[in-house]
């Protein structure tokens, strides 16, 4: 059975597939119905497709996405004001969708590494993911630290993705959870009173 956790982060995820992305139709094709729109696949036409749809067209050649994926370069320069944070307030906000993107992107030049026979595109993908390991690992250590008080929270929180705003969220359930399971009564509810 799927948790709660499991159902948000899918949630995080199918709003990145379903997000509207710039499409540029780069081959005639026949027209396609989405949500009861019809679309116009004709050569040279820029439109807004579903991510989803816009990565299946261009998988076929069909169509290229306008948005500039997120680059190494991105990820390095993120990596490094992470990695300098000090305190949750030092911590930076992630772009949109940044994790669902840095995984999507890692994934991409994985295949076309093994397609095109290119080390260089697996160095690349390996440096991109050992990146974004060390984002998480600090961020997490962060998210960690910040369960101990409730105005660390709320401080961290408008800077989270939501996939750390989803375990941050996740993780302070169980633990006030589990407190009151482990704590007596007058402890657990700040009541000094006898039972």
């Amino acid at each position: 059975m799927e948790s709660r956790l499991d159902i948000m982060l899918e949630l995080v995820e199918l709003e990145y597939m379903l997000r509207p992305v710039r499409t540029m139709i780069i081959r005639d094709a026949d027209t396609i119905e989405i949500d009861g729109l019809k679309v116009e696949l004709k050569k040279g036409v820029e439109t807004e497709l579903p991510y989803w749809l816009a990565r299946q067209l261009a998988s076929k050649d069909m169509a290229k996405l306008i948005e500039t994926p997120i680059s190494l370069e991105d990820i390095a320069r993120l990596h490094f004001s992470v990695i300098s944070a000090k305190t949750p307030s030092d911590l930076e906000p992630l772009p949109q969708y940044f994790y669902q993107e840095a995984k999507t992107v890692i994934q991409d030049l994985e295949e076309r590494a093994r397609k095109e026979l290119n080390p260089a595109l697996f160095e690349e993908s390996q440096k991109m993911m050992q990146y974004l390991v060390d984002i998480i690992d600090k961020r997490l250590t962060m998210i960690l630290q910040s369960l101990r008080s409730p105005t660390t929270i709320a401080e961290l929180s408008s800077r989270l993705a939501p996939e750390e705003a989803t375990l941050l969220s996740h993780l302070n359930t169980v633990l006030r959870k589990w407190k009151e399971k482990v704590l007596p009564r007058h402890q657990r509810f700040g009541d000094n009173d006898e039972p």
